[in-house]
Protein backbone atom coordinates (compact mmCIF):
# COMPACT_ATOMS: atom_id res chain seq x y z
CA UNK A 1 0.00 0.00 0.00
CA UNK A 2 1.54 3.47 -1.02
CA UNK A 3 1.45 6.37 1.54
CA UNK A 4 -1.38 8.06 -1.08
CA UNK A 5 -4.68 6.35 -2.22
CA UNK A 6 -4.68 7.46 -5.34
CA UNK A 7 -7.16 5.76 -6.70
CA UNK A 8 -9.51 7.11 -3.98
CA UNK A 9 -8.18 10.79 -4.66
CA UNK A 10 -9.39 10.54 -7.94
CA UNK A 11 -13.06 9.13 -6.48
CA UNK A 12 -13.01 12.00 -4.04
CA UNK A 13 -11.71 14.43 -6.50
CA UNK A 14 -14.91 13.42 -9.44
CA UNK A 15 -17.50 13.80 -6.21
CA UNK A 16 -16.37 17.20 -5.37
CA UNK A 17 -15.77 19.06 -8.43
CA UNK A 18 -18.70 20.52 -10.45
CA UNK A 19 -19.42 19.11 -14.53
CA UNK A 20 -19.26 22.31 -15.78
CA UNK A 21 -21.66 25.00 -17.76
CA UNK A 22 -24.77 23.29 -18.71
CA UNK A 23 -24.51 22.75 -21.94
CA UNK A 24 -26.49 20.58 -24.79
CA UNK A 25 -24.83 17.29 -26.34
CA UNK A 26 -24.49 19.25 -29.44
CA UNK A 27 -23.56 22.33 -28.17
CA UNK A 28 -20.38 20.06 -26.11
CA UNK A 29 -19.72 18.08 -29.32
CA UNK A 30 -19.50 21.51 -31.45
CA UNK A 31 -17.10 22.74 -28.81
CA UNK A 32 -15.21 20.00 -28.17
CA UNK A 33 -14.50 20.11 -32.60
CA UNK A 34 -14.50 23.82 -32.06
CA UNK A 35 -11.08 23.16 -29.33
CA UNK A 36 -9.65 20.20 -31.02
CA UNK A 37 -9.50 22.42 -34.46
CA UNK A 38 -7.94 25.31 -32.42
CA UNK A 39 -5.43 23.39 -31.21
CA UNK A 40 -4.47 21.59 -34.64
CA UNK A 41 -4.02 25.32 -36.09
CA UNK A 42 -2.13 26.32 -32.81
CA UNK A 43 1.15 24.09 -33.38
CA UNK A 44 2.16 25.97 -36.77
CA UNK A 45 2.02 30.07 -35.72
CA UNK A 46 3.64 28.94 -32.11
CA UNK A 47 6.32 27.01 -34.20
CA UNK A 48 7.07 30.21 -36.09
CA UNK A 49 6.97 32.31 -33.79
CA UNK A 50 8.98 30.49 -31.01
CA UNK A 51 11.12 28.93 -33.67
CA UNK A 52 10.53 25.70 -31.90
CA UNK A 53 8.65 23.15 -33.23
CA UNK A 54 6.29 20.31 -31.42
CA UNK A 55 7.98 16.93 -32.88
CA UNK A 56 5.76 15.88 -36.05
CA UNK A 57 4.91 12.50 -33.69
CA UNK A 58 3.71 14.09 -30.90
CA UNK A 59 -0.59 13.20 -30.15
CA UNK A 60 -3.03 15.43 -30.87
CA UNK A 61 -4.25 17.68 -27.99
CA UNK A 62 -6.62 15.95 -25.66
CA UNK A 63 -10.02 17.78 -24.80
CA UNK A 64 -11.10 16.45 -21.87
CA UNK A 65 -13.80 17.22 -19.07
CA UNK A 66 -12.87 18.22 -15.41
CA UNK A 67 -12.89 14.31 -13.93
CA UNK A 68 -10.80 13.35 -16.15
CA UNK A 69 -8.07 15.87 -15.58
CA UNK A 70 -8.32 14.99 -12.26
CA UNK A 71 -7.55 11.05 -12.82
CA UNK A 72 -4.84 11.98 -15.39
CA UNK A 73 -3.15 14.81 -12.69
CA UNK A 74 -3.90 11.60 -9.45
CA UNK A 75 -1.63 9.36 -12.00
CA UNK A 76 1.00 11.28 -12.96
CA UNK A 77 0.97 12.91 -9.21
CA UNK A 78 1.40 9.09 -8.25
CA UNK A 79 4.44 8.50 -10.35
CA UNK A 80 6.43 11.61 -9.11
CA UNK A 81 5.60 11.68 -5.80
CA UNK A 82 5.33 8.05 -4.73
CA UNK A 83 8.94 7.09 -5.52
CA UNK A 84 10.10 10.49 -3.33
CA UNK A 85 8.17 8.71 -0.67
CA UNK A 86 9.59 5.83 -0.72
CA UNK A 87 12.79 7.82 -1.01
CA UNK A 88 12.31 9.14 2.25
CA UNK A 89 11.75 6.54 4.35
CA UNK A 90 14.06 4.20 3.13
CA UNK A 91 16.78 7.34 4.04
CA UNK A 92 15.33 7.56 7.41
CA UNK A 93 16.06 3.72 7.83
CA UNK A 94 13.07 2.22 6.58
CA UNK A 95 12.63 -1.00 9.03
CA UNK A 96 9.76 -1.96 11.89
CA UNK A 97 9.69 1.88 13.19
CA UNK A 98 9.65 3.76 10.02
CA UNK A 99 6.63 1.72 8.62
CA UNK A 100 3.38 2.14 10.44
CA UNK A 101 0.97 -0.44 10.81
CA UNK A 102 -1.41 -1.40 8.08
CA UNK A 103 -4.84 -0.24 9.86
CA UNK A 104 -2.40 3.48 10.16
CA UNK A 105 -1.59 2.99 6.57
CA UNK A 106 -4.62 2.18 5.02
CA UNK A 107 -6.29 5.10 7.11
CA UNK A 108 -3.33 7.75 6.20
CA UNK A 109 -3.58 6.76 2.86
CA UNK A 110 -7.37 7.37 2.68
CA UNK A 111 -6.94 10.57 4.05
CA UNK A 112 -4.24 12.16 1.81
CA UNK A 113 -6.06 10.37 -0.85
CA UNK A 114 -9.32 12.39 0.53
CA UNK A 115 -6.60 15.69 0.70
CA UNK A 116 -5.49 15.09 -2.57
CA UNK A 117 -8.73 14.60 -4.51
CA UNK A 118 -10.51 17.93 -2.22
CA UNK A 119 -7.16 19.65 -3.99
CA UNK A 120 -7.44 18.26 -7.64
CA UNK A 121 -11.44 18.98 -7.64
CA UNK A 122 -10.64 22.72 -7.34
CA UNK A 123 -8.33 22.74 -9.44
CA UNK A 124 -9.88 21.15 -11.95
CA UNK A 125 -12.43 24.07 -12.15
CA UNK A 126 -9.70 26.61 -12.44
CA UNK A 127 -7.53 24.82 -14.98
CA UNK A 128 -7.90 25.93 -18.86
CA UNK A 129 -5.19 23.68 -20.71
CA UNK A 130 -2.01 21.84 -19.30
CA UNK A 131 0.75 20.11 -21.18
CA UNK A 132 1.38 16.85 -18.77
CA UNK A 133 4.34 15.60 -18.59
CA UNK A 134 3.13 12.39 -17.75
CA UNK A 135 6.16 10.44 -15.50
CA UNK A 136 6.06 7.01 -16.55
CA UNK A 137 3.48 7.30 -19.63
CA UNK A 138 3.34 9.36 -22.67
CA UNK A 139 3.48 13.15 -22.48
CA UNK A 140 0.09 14.63 -23.62
CA UNK A 141 -1.63 18.44 -24.31
CA UNK A 142 -4.93 18.78 -22.55
CA UNK A 143 -7.52 21.13 -22.83
CA UNK A 144 -10.49 21.20 -20.15
CA UNK A 145 -13.59 22.28 -22.43
CA UNK A 146 -15.73 23.17 -20.00
CA UNK A 147 -13.29 25.55 -18.15
CA UNK A 148 -12.93 26.83 -21.43
CA UNK A 149 -16.12 27.56 -22.10
CA UNK A 150 -16.94 28.66 -18.66
CA UNK A 151 -14.33 31.29 -18.81
CA UNK A 152 -14.92 32.91 -22.13
CA UNK A 153 -18.78 32.99 -21.16
CA UNK A 154 -17.73 34.74 -17.69
CA UNK A 155 -15.61 37.22 -19.40
CA UNK A 156 -18.06 38.06 -22.09
CA UNK A 157 -14.93 37.37 -25.42
CA UNK A 158 -15.86 35.66 -28.72
CA UNK A 159 -15.39 32.18 -27.80
CA UNK A 160 -13.08 31.36 -31.06
CA UNK A 161 -10.46 33.96 -30.05
CA UNK A 162 -10.80 32.47 -26.77
CA UNK A 163 -10.45 29.00 -27.67
CA UNK A 164 -7.17 30.46 -30.09
CA UNK A 165 -5.67 32.04 -27.31
CA UNK A 166 -5.58 28.69 -25.27
CA UNK A 167 -4.47 26.28 -27.48
CA UNK A 168 -1.57 28.99 -28.41
CA UNK A 169 -0.51 29.42 -25.00
CA UNK A 170 -0.83 25.64 -23.95
CA UNK A 171 1.02 24.66 -27.39
CA UNK A 172 4.01 26.69 -26.80
CA UNK A 173 4.10 24.78 -23.61
CA UNK A 174 4.42 21.87 -25.43
CA UNK A 175 7.08 23.32 -27.62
Amino acid sequence: MGYVDWEFAKTTGRKLVAAGPAVTHEEAVAEVEAIRAAAAAAREPVAETARLRTPDDAPDALVVDRATWIAVNADSMSAMLDPTFEEIIAKRGGGESATPNATVAAVGAKVTGAEAGALLAFMASKVLGQYDLAPGGKPALMLVAPNIIDVASTLGVDRADFRAWVCMHEETHRA
